[in-house]
Parts: C-alpha cells; sequence; structure tokens
C-alpha cells in the first residue's frame, strides 16, 4: 500500500521561502481565515500545522486532529496552543523562542525613550507652530538617573536590561519566578511591590499565563511610584487596559508606551485610546527582517519532527 503524501497546513502568514521548504517534503494547505471552526476542519488530516499569534490551536482543535505529529509556532508565546492537550496525544509543538529578542528589545527602549523624553508630544507642538511652547515644557531627566524595573527577566528581559544598565546606566530592578543566572550587567532582585513602588518605568516581559494574566490593575497600579511610566511589550492581557486608562487619566501614571493591548485591536471609543501620554505601536515588536526570518525559521523544526529528528526548539524536553 503506497503510504500517503504528508499534508502541511499553513493557518497564519508565513515567507515564500517558508512556504516551499513545506512543499518539498509536501503538500501544502494555506488557510485563508484561521478561526477555531476553519481551523478544526483543517486539521483532520495534516501532519504538520503551522501558526503564529492568532490562531487558537484548542483541546477541540486537536482533539480532530487524528494524523497530526507537530505544531509550528512562528514566535515566541505559546499561550493560542494548547501545549497539555497537544503533550496528551503524541503531538511535537515547535517554536522560536530567541527569534524576536533583540527586535522587542530595540523597540521596548525606543518606547520608553519616546515617552521619557516627549517625542511624539514634542513633534505635533512644532508642526502646530509652537515650537518656543515645547522647548519650555521639554526639560527632562537623564535616562542615567532613572531607575527601571524588569517585570520577567527572560531572554527579551535580560536584553532590555543590558540595554538599559550597559547603554544609558540606569539602575535596575527585577523581578521573575525563575532564577535568572548570570547575568552581564548589575541589576537587584526585588519583590513586585517594592519594584513598582521604586522604579521609574517598569517594563513588562512576561509569558501570558494564568498567573500573569491582569498582573497589572488596579491594585498593582496604585503600588507604582507617582510618574512612572509603564510599557508593555509582552502580551496584552497582562495588562487590565481600563485600569491603565483610570492611572493615566488621573495623572497617577506619566505615560505608557503599549505594542500590546487588550483586547486587540482596542475597540472605537475604549478609554485608553484617549488616555493622556499614551503611545501605541502595532504589536510590531518581532516585525523586523532578521526577527522574522527567524521565527519563519521554525519550518526547520518541523521537517525534523517529520522526518523522525529531534527538534532545536521543542515546547518541552
Amino acid at each position: 500500500m503506497t503510504e500517503k503524501p504528508l499534508h502541511i497546513v499553513f493557518a497564519e502568514k508565513f515567507d515564500t521561502q517558508a512556504v516551499e521548504r513545506m512543499r518539498s517534503v509536501g503538500r501544502v494547505t494555506i488557510l485563508d481565515t484561521c478561526d477555531e471552526a476553519t481551523l478544526t476542519e483543517a486539521v483532520r488530516d495534516c501532519d504538520a500545522l503551522l501558526v503564529r499569534t492568532y490562531a487558537p490551536v484548542t483541546r477541540g482543535v486537536l482533539e480532530k486532529a487524528k494524523r497530526l505529529r507537530v505544531i509550528g509556532r512562528g514566535g515566541v508565546g505559546l499561550e493560542n496552543i494548547d501545549v497539555d492537550a497537544a503533550r496528551e496525544r503524541g503531538i511535537t509543538v515547535v517554536y522560536t523562542p530567541g527569534a524576536a529578542t533583540e527586535a522587542v528589545a530595540d523597540l521596548t527602549i525606543g518606547l520608553m525613550i519616546s515617552l521619557l523624553r516627549h517625542i511624539i508630544a514634542g513633534d505635533a507642538m512644532v508642526r502646530a507652530g509652537h515650537l518656543a511652547e515645547a522647548r519650555a515644557r521639554a526639560v527632562d531627566c537623564d535616562l542615567g538617573e532613572l531607575t527601571v524595573g524588569i517585570v520577567g527577566l527572560g531572554r527579551i528581559g535580560k536584553a532590555v536590561a543590558r540595554r538599559c544598565r550597559n547603554g544609558f546606566g540606569m539602575t535596575v530592578v527585577y523581578n521573575d519566578i525563575v532564577e535568572p543566572g548570570l547575568v552581564d550587567f548589575v541589576a537587584r532582585p526585588l519583590a513586585k511591590e517594592p519594584l513598582y513602588r521604586q522604579a521609574d518605568v517598569v517594563s513588562l516581559h512576561v509569558t501570558l499565563t494564568d498567573l500573569t494574566r491582569g498582573l497589572i490593575n488596579d491594585e498593582t497600579l496604585a503600588q507604582f511610584k507617582a510618574g512612572a511610566i509603564l510599557i508593555n511589550t509582552a502580551r496584552g492581557a497582562v495588562v487590565d487596559s481600563e485600569a491603565l486608562a483610570k492611572a493615566l487619566s488621573t495623572g497617577r501614571l506619566a505615560g505608557a508606551g503599549l505594542d500590546v493591548f487588550d483586547p486587540e485591536p482596542l475597540p472605537e471609543g475604549h478609554p485608553l485610546l484617549t488616555a493622556p501620554n499614551t503611545l501605541f505601536t502595532p504589536h510590531i515588536g518581532a516585525r523586523t527582517h532578521g526577527g522574522l526570518a527567524r521565527m519563519n525559521a521554525v519550518v526547520d523544526d518541523v521537517i525534523d519532527v517529520l522526518q523522525g529528528k529531534p527538534p532545536r526548539f521543542p515546547a518541552w524536553t
């Protein structure tokens, strides 16, 4: 009996080279949408599934996947994949944990400096003909005088902390439930509440779990140092958007730089859209040429699994 050819499903957009790599080992289907119903139907006869951020690979989807051997996530977070359900069914999950480290760290610093030096507001005032007023307002602190609090000292948190300490001379404090090991910068561990109270800038770099969902809320924001700024390039649901809007509107926080938010996109009329001193970017932290290339390279691990070889970046070991 002739063995059935491999069938690979792309639920979200990958580059042409990644798609062609998969075509070299089997038949490829590219979905137009990645909602749960579409995904459930698509996985019924596929051997490999490739996703990014939005495809909901739930237990219900996986229960219909009779042949699925491997799920490839082009990116860092795994919250859109039921990893436990995959493991129970013997489906390997691979991803690209280091793909976006430098890109996200760079954007984090960009958001931080833009807020601390009022770059966006200054640009708007100059364009409106208020140069003198803008210049008079713009007397800010040197970055080296400030303390940055890193919440989550993993790959990206370390890259941000390194830039802040070694590049700008900032004082670095951090909080993580995992011991970060040796680092090449000076940093001091703190519990969350003293970190919030001491930091001029709080930068979030945690994965989205039951422990971190809504981590920043009315209660925690009340612990922040008055006039601090918040940067979130992690996951939108780590922050209660309405609580953040309130803290910004009351002046409790001096600003927020957000590459991610919850829900995404924010609906028309959401209070965060009109909160003062709020800078948004459209979930682009990983979207550099290098970052995207490294995420697309997840196909190499997918092929290895299909060919019976150990992958480089499994979701568990």
